[in-house]
């Protein structure tokens, strides 16, 4: 007789806990209304479908355009220690903009090329604001 007593008071233990939890977590959701979510600003670049990985330098990447922006940098010794590399990240960059494709692509043959000149001149670009890519 005392085993049926104590399991009902286990199993409304149980619920009390269960219906406690479930007034928490949608007191906690609650608090995020639509006018508390920070929205972006207008222009601000947004995440393509591909992701945004695609679409931006990774670190090594970023570290050697870093090097090749640099004042007085010397882009033949950059560019060869760096080419393949450098060449590879490029080419897997899928960036939806149509300008920063056709500056990558040039890029891409200019390291191909061991063209040191135009490698600096795609640089200068990049340096300068008329093209923009995010690091990742």
């Amino acid at each position: 007789m005392t085993a049926t007593p104590r399991s009902t008071r286990t199993h409304l233990a149980g619920g009390i806990a269960l219906l406690a939890a479930l007034a928490f977590v949608l007191g906690a959701c609650s608090g995020a209304t639509a006018s508390s979510i920070p929205t972006l600003p207008a222009g601000a670049p947004t995440v393509p479908p591909s992701g945004l990985a695609s679409a931006c330098f990774d670190a090594d990447t970023m570290a050697v355009i870093d090097q090749l922006k640099a004042t007085g940098a010397d882009v033949p010794a950059i560019l060869a220690a760096n080419k393949d590399k450098l060449s590879a990240s490029l080419t897997a960059m899928q960036p939806a903009d149509p300008a920063v494709v056709a500056w990558r692509d040039a890029l891409v043959a200019a390291i191909k090329s061991d063209d040191a000149a135009l490698v600096a001149m795609q640089i200068s670009k990049l340096s300068s604001g008329q093209v923009t890519i995010p690091p990742c």
